[in-house]
């Protein structure tokens, strides 16, 4: 049982021996008695080859990092230091996301040495119950801005604690629905990721589009999304299907979609006629219709899928079973495409997903598993963020230094996961690409912005 409110510990004991000075010399800043000021401490090392540092995020407008100094004054008093609290589930069934949560939030305070700030990680558990119990602790504890909670659920427990205190919260849930007065969601949004591919495929001629979607409450809701989005960039739906778990009930679904039963008899329709032709060109007709197994083509050059993982893995192949040509209609998807396995499925390739920047992504990861010997959750990045957004605003010398104001930035934060920018809303923007699904890895098609001003028209 991982106690409530602890300052995080030091996973960083194989780095280089300057790194891990550095690192004990930030935890001692976070952990130790708030009237003890403590400088990051500076050691030669040996000399040896090092490895190609990384970038750190930033905001958009650059702000210097840390250095002691004497225009800096250290910390005397408690009020001057920005306790952050990290909620996230370290019991329950999200407890290893969560770990992966906590551990990149380490990484991140490694990379910001910032002495004035403590982060103190909180167990939300599973359910609403257990995460506002975490909340009552953090806000006694003196929490000025509150990272996480994961789930939907554990953001509305929170929120009822730290709404009334005035107290913001960065959610790593990407339910718009829990956002607003005070409660930002950062998680990665389907609403913008299927904007910014049916944005692309309406911009590449695409103007039909179908859904294929789970008969569930994450089908209903992803359904209403697309014939917003759909309308609003000009184009049309012209088929919704929902699906049921089940092989069976599943190909049933798709073969609905694809028309296959009408398209298999026009194709035996039109070559029952052409076979009543006695001519030479009828009969080379009739050998190209043999050739084929259905006539016609489906109503949408476009298909919405949102699913991941093995279920779309499921889905694809039985869309190219039923005639449903990849060289004529295009599979669109969001974020959870961002898997490489994904180009080991022929019926997969060229897709188009909407996805956060990924080459920064990929050092990240890369860092990740050099330092804890495992592949992070693909959520991790929105802690490494969250705590670098919080390091970063702590830089000055401010007596509110997450005053919506500065949250609020509207030139907005760069990060591993791209730029993004919080809203009054609670919504957090993100600058996103658009990727393709290759073999081995997926392809950046359309870069991800750099910034959110919009460039001028001609």
């Amino acid at each position: 049982m991982i106690e409530e409110g602890f300052c995080v510990p030091n996973p960083f004991a194989l780095l280089r021996p300057r790194a891990r000075l550095l690192f004990a010399a930030l935890l001692l800043a976070g952990c130790a008695q708030p009237n003890v000021a403590v400088a990051p401490v500076e050691v030669q090392p040996e000399p040896q080859p090092q490895p190609a540092a990384t970038v750190p995020p930033q905001l958009v407008t650059p702000v210097p990092k840390p250095s002691p100094s004497p225009q800096r004054p250290l910390l005397q008093t408690p009020s001057d230091i920005a306790r952050v609290a990290l909620i996230v589930p370290l019991t329950g069934p999200g407890a290893a996301i969560g770990q992966d949560l906590v551990d990149a939030a380490q990484m991140a305070l490694f990379d910001f040495v910032v002495p004035d700030i403590e982060l103190r990680v909180y167990d939300s558990g599973g359910n609403a119950q257990v995460a506002r119990d975490a909340a009552v602790k953090a806000r006694a504890d003196g929490t000025r801005l509150v990272l996480g909670p994961l789930f939907a659920e554990a953001v509305i427990g929170v929120s009822g604690v730290t709404r009334p205190a005035g107290i913001p919260v960065f959610a790593f849930s990407n339910d718009r629905r829990v956002a607003g007065n005070g409660i930002y969601v950062a998680g990665f949004s389907p609403e913008e990721h299927i904007d910014r591919v049916v944005a692309y495929a309406a911009k590449r001629g695409l103007g039909l589009f179908a859904a294929l979607m789970p008969d569930d409450g994450f089908g209903g809701r992803m359904a209403s999304i697309l014939s917003e989005v759909v309308a609003r960039r000009g184009g049309r739906v012209t088929e919704t299907a929902f699906y049921k778990g089940g092989v069976d009930a599943t190909t049933e679904t798709v073969r609905a979609l694809a028309r296959y039963n009408d398209r298999v008899r026009a194709l035996e329709e039109e070559k029952r006629l052409v076979a009543e032709q006695h001519d030479p060109f009828s009969r080379r007709a009739l050998e190209r219709l043999e050739a084929r197994d259905t006539l016609g083509e489906v109503s949408f050059e476009a298909l919405m899928l949102p699913v991941g993982g093995d279920e779309v893995m499921q889905i694809a192949p039985l869309l190219a079973f039923f005639d449903v040509d990849p060289m004529r209609v295009k599979l669109l998807g969001t974020w959870v495409w961002d898997d490489p396995s994904l180009g080991n499925e022929p019926a997969m390739l060229g897709a188009w997903f909407a996805a956060p920047p990924p080459a920064a992504r990929t050092l990240f990861v890369e860092r990740f598993a050099e330092v804890y010997g495992r592949t992070p959750d693909r959520l991790s990045t929105l802690a490494y963020d969250a705590v670098a957004l919080a390091a970063v605003l702590a830089l000055r010398d401010t007596a509110d230094p997450y005053a919506r104001v500065r949250l609020e930035n509207p030139d907005g934060f760069a990060g591993v996961d791209g730029i993004f920018r919080l809203d009054e809303t609670g919504a957090v923007e993100r600058g996103l690409a658009v990727l393709e699904v290759q073999r081995g890895a997926s392809r950046e098609i359309d870069p991800a912005p750099k910034s959110f001003v919009v460039p001028a028209t001609r």
